[in-house]
């Protein structure tokens, strides 16, 4: 580590940034907000709960979203909602053409998302899982090439 202040903090930024800059790989970051649900609140002032979607390719966040996904959700509903944004996203830019090898998820809870991707056990009526699974497989089968990894964060 460099002892001079301004080379010590180009390199812990080049550091932090470094699994984000592979030069064929798209990182996909997705996160939730849920707010509780209180009913003494009047429904004008009442919100939904959020996900957000941001992707980064070649070291640079080249889009964002946020989405309203519900007033009464579970972190089910909001995984599974980030999660299927983001595997949309990244088949439209894999049908683009984009010199993609590799699609790194980034999600809050990593068990929700094996869950939401197992193609061997759906749920009847669960829509979202089976949506999800369905995304997940477009990918696998349109795009062989392409590798799919979920990796886990911590929302604060």
């Amino acid at each position: 580590m460099p002892k001079n202040r301004k080379d010590r903090d180009e390199y812990h930024n080049n550091l932090n940034l470094a699994p984000v800059r592979e030069p064929t790989a798209l990182h996909l970051f997705t996160a939730g907000v849920k707010h509780k649900f209180d009913p003494s609140v009047p429904i004008s002032h009442r919100t939904h709960s959020h996900i957000a979607l941001v992707t980064v390719f070649n070291g640079r966040a080249v889009t964002s979203k946020t989405r309203a996904v519900g007033r009464r959700v579970n972190e089910e509903t909001i995984v599974g909602w980030s999660t299927f944004l983001a595997l949309i996203k990244a088949h439209k830019k894999l049908q683009k053409g984009w010199p993609i090898s590799k699609v790194v998820l980034y999600t809050t809870s990593q068990l929700i998302v094996k869950n939401l991707m197992s193609t061997n056990s759906k749920p009847l009526g669960s829509q979202l899982s089976i949506a999800v699974s369905l995304a997940f497989d477009a990918i696998a089968t349109d795009f062989p090439e392409v590798d799919i990894e979920s990796l886990a964060f911590c929302n604060l």
